[in-house]
């Protein structure tokens, strides 16, 4: 019994050591590593925060002062433990985890740590140079004996250190660092070695340097490894074994496939640390982009691993075949939560045979999605490879996506999701004829409606690459084979690059509109003077813009509209303007035709002559006023502001332009999709011109009409500086004003806000007018064309849509 006994020594010692090592050191994943989008987004808010505390430092903002007294100094009786705290949370954090970082197999934790502060002793060093030593802090009396250093060099390398580190390490140990330096960074602002944004700050940079390294280098996955998992999985009273882990895998769930002792397949979903960051970072990316951010947020990983088993089971219930579930909870020393199934044997439906997908399992699908459905669960991530074909029927799998109560668009994306599947493997014909047979005209028409790429599962998403076809001719197969029009596809992104591009030129010109109120106090004096005359006469002509442009509007199609009507349109574009620029516009005039009886192909072209129209007669006025005004123009040593920001917004049209007309002359792929986009476009266009061109009162009413709503508006800005006691030549007025037009509707700003005022004082400040009765001039002029109308603009849009003019 005694060599039983010492045989059983090294192999208990051997245990007890890798239970000590999980204890302390998180789960090693096979000792891979990986880089995620988490630490980008950590980078990205550390930035920030050292960006925004430095001018709050500068501030000494009276909340700042104020902690600083509540907390300062200490008690001179615990004085000596102050300072024991503080360097107990930074030195011994330090070498708490220099000791622990001992334990990880090839010293990685230590040399990435070490690393870490290194880097982040650099960058305080190079901070401190660029800034000084309180990055310009005024000393005040409130201050007086406490270090105002910044950065905090002990707080930010022990946070860098600390950082790095921690992925390395189990859970309690990642509570006490992050206990231990929390009551340090108290301890500093108390004991006087850091004030309270300084700390803040120096946090963010350590942290924010470990987050970059992270990034760059990879961390720990934070997951067991299949070894790992065969040694802990009895804590779930489930006999795994021949655990492997899968070949396809989606950020914080680590999935592994077995067998149990009776041979059936076993799928396990092992929730990891990155589990909640994966769900945060997947949500606010689903509610910025689209518009169903997708299933409810949770958080902890016990309740993720629930959420998944109980919707599994729920489908089950509704006659749906799913993996039976053998156990869900935590395991482990780092208690990660798994959840373990038995599937079918099977192959998902991206490998199955075609001997596999008849009619009848092809039909089996969609039922199965229908049986959903009528148990309100939306799975949220059907495709190929969660739709499972086996001999026992089809199985759906992997619901942690899924959500109950869904509402009606999320199960209409999960039908479309699986037509879209099926579709990759049996054809479109295929997949059509199995809706007929399955589907109703309701239920198609939902399904149809957003079947399109954003509903599909990357899988599938990938197989369209080489079937560019496949998803239009599915649509109208479905739509066929049920019976109805193919519907409108649903607007589920929230961002389009149309939106995102509005929203950056909204900034600009908000951004420009501030530089102009910023420098505006004199010009408000001016206003105030203004000859009320003249201010009357400039509102007076800014209203006949609108009238002008209805009849270049009745010379824009074949045959007569009403010029009320026309009238009414033009008034409320002004406010389509403001909200959506040119484009908006340029959709409210084809509506308008639409309503007026003119088909489709006819409204888009005389929308599109109009507009162009618009834009030849102001590049012509230029060119004929440029050559009389050029010798009034001189550069104001006193405007170089306004200047510059006319000439930058200038040359980025220009060079966007020159870059556009690059890209389609030698890009052959760019230049067919804008020959393919906008050659039948163009066609079209043509073919009105010429039809038009028969009628020549059409040519007058159209180009005398835009050419008469830009004079006037010219007029207007003349009035106005005649109301504050300035002139110019009409020359002077046309080249000014049709410039800062045309700058104003190339750059992506609605309504050209902000461009076009910083482009008509540039403009009139270099003819000569001072600056404080130019930029009053432009604010009337501005005031009565472009700020005012979309008041009266947006009542005209709704009593036309009330009346079904557009």
């Amino acid at each position: 019994m005694t060599a039983v006994a010492r045989e059983d020594v090294p192999g208990t010692r051997h245990q007890l050591q890798r239970r000590l090592r999980a204890t302390v050191l998180g789960p090693r994943g096979g000792g891979t590593t990986r880089r995620r989008a988490s630490d980008a987004f950590r980078v990205g808010l550390a930035v920030v925060v050292v960006a925004v505390s430095i001018p709050v430092m500068r501030a000494n903002s009276a909340v700042e002062l104020s902690i600083v007294r509540a907390l300062n100094p200490p008690p001179a009786a615990v004085s000596w433990l102050v300072t024991s705290v503080f360097w107990l949370g930074s030195a011994g954090v330090i070498a708490l985890l220099a000791i622990v970082g001992l334990l990880v197999p090839r010293l990685s934790a230590i040399r990435w740590a070490a690393l870490a502060g290194v880097l982040t002793w650099g960058l305080c060093a190079v901070l401190g140079a660029l800034l000084g030593p309180a990055a310009g802090r005024p000393p005040v009396a409130a201050l007086a004996g406490l270090n105002a250093g910044y950065p905090v060099i002990q707080i930010a390398v022990t946070v860098a250190v600390a950082a790095t580190a921690l992925p390395y390490l189990s859970r309690p140990v990642h509570r006490l660092v992050s206990f231990l330096i929390a009551v340090a960074v108290l301890a500093a602002v108390c004991g006087g070695e850091a004030l309270p944004v300084n700390a803040i700050s120096s946090i963010a940079l350590g942290w924010g340097v470990a987050a970059a390294l992270h990034l760059a280098v990879g961390s720990p996955l934070g997951l067991p490894s299949a070894a790992e998992i065969t040694d802990w999985i009895a804590d779930l009273n489930v006999a795994v074994g021949n655990i492997t882990r899968a070949p396809r895998q989606v950020w914080g769930v680590e999935q592994f496939t077995g067998r149990d002792p009776a041979g059936a397949a076993i799928e396990l979903a092992v929730y990891g640390r990155d589990a909640s960051d994966a769900r945060v970072l997947a949500k606010l990316w689903r509610f910025f982009l689209y518009r169903d951010s997708g299933p409810t947020l949770v958080l902890d990983r016990l309740q993720q691993v629930e959420h998944e088993a109980y919707l599994t089971l729920m489908a089950g219930r509704a006659g749906v075949m799913v993996p039976d579930v053998l156990a869900a909870g935590r395991f482990g020393p780092s208690s990660d939560a798994a959840l373990v199934t038995r599937v079918p044997d099977g192959l998902a439906l991206e490998q199955a045979a075609d001997t596999d997908l008849g009619d009848d399992t092809l039909d089996e699908i969609l039922l199965a999605v229908l049986r959903m459905h009528e148990a309100g669960i939306a799975h949220g991530a059907l495709g190929s490879d969660t739709i499972v074909v086996s001999g026992q029927g089809v199985c759906i799998r992997s619901f942690r996506r899924a959500s109950a109560s869904a509402p009606a668009s999320r199960m209409d994306g999960d039908l479309a999701a699986a037509l879209g599947a099926m579709a990759v493997r049996a054809g479109a014909e295929r997949t059509a004829a199995a809706a007929a047979r399955v589907l109703g005209a309701d239920a198609a028409r939902g399904a149809l409606v957003h079947l399109q790429r954003s509903a599909l599962d990357p899988v599938t998403v990938a197989a369209l690459q080489g079937q560019k076809d496949l998803l239009p001719r599915l649509r109208e197969a479905v739509a066929s084979g049920a019976g109805i029009d193919v519907p409108k596809l649903a607007e589920v992104k929230r961002i389009s690059w149309t939106n995102l591009l509005f929203a950056v030129g909204s900034l600009i010109g908000i951004w420009l509109i501030i530089g102009v109120l910023a420098g505006a106090g004199g010009s408000l004096a001016v206003i105030k003077g203004a000859s009320w005359g003249w201010v009357a006469l400039a509102f007076v002509f800014a209203q006949l813009s609108q009238v002008a442009e209805a009849w270049a509007l009745l010379g824009a199609v074949v045959g007569q509209l009403p010029f009320g009507r026309c009238v009414a349109l033009e008034e409320s574009n002004t406010f389509s303007s403001l909200v959506g620029g040119d484009v908006a516009v340029f959709a409210i005039r084809v509506r308008f035709f639409q309503r007026q009886g003119y088909d489709a192909t006819a409204a888009v072209s005389s929308g599109a002559i109009a507009s162009t129209a618009s834009w030849i007669v102001k590049s012509l006025l230029f060119l004929v006023a440029i050559p009389f005004a050029a010798g009034t123009f001189q550069l104001r040593s006193g405007s170089g502001g306004s200047h510059k920001t006319a000439i930058w917004i200038i040359l980025a049209v220009i060079i966007a332009a020159g870059i556009a007309a690059t890209l389609i002359s030698l890009v052959p792929r760019v230049r067919q999709l804008a020959s393919r986009r906008i050659r039948p476009h163009l066609v079209n266009i043509w073919a009105n011109v010429k039809a038009i061109a028969s009628e020549p009162r059409k040519i007058f009413y159209i180009l005398a009409g835009s050419a008469l709503a830009q004079l006037v508006i010219v007029f207007s800005l003349g009035a106005s500086l005649h109301a504050v006691g300035q002139h110019a030549s009409l020359a002077t007025l046309i080249s000014v004003n049709t410039l800062a037009a045309i700058v104003g509707g190339a750059v992506p700003v609605p309504g050209g806000a902000g461009v076009i005022e910083a482009g008509l004082i540039a403009g009139l400040t270099s003819a000569g007018i001072p600056q404080d009765q130019a930029v009053a001039a432009v604010l009337i002029q501005r005031l009565f064309t472009a700020y005012l109308p979309p008041v009266w603009g947006f009542l005209t849009l709704t009593w036309m849509r009330r009346r079904e003019y557009v």
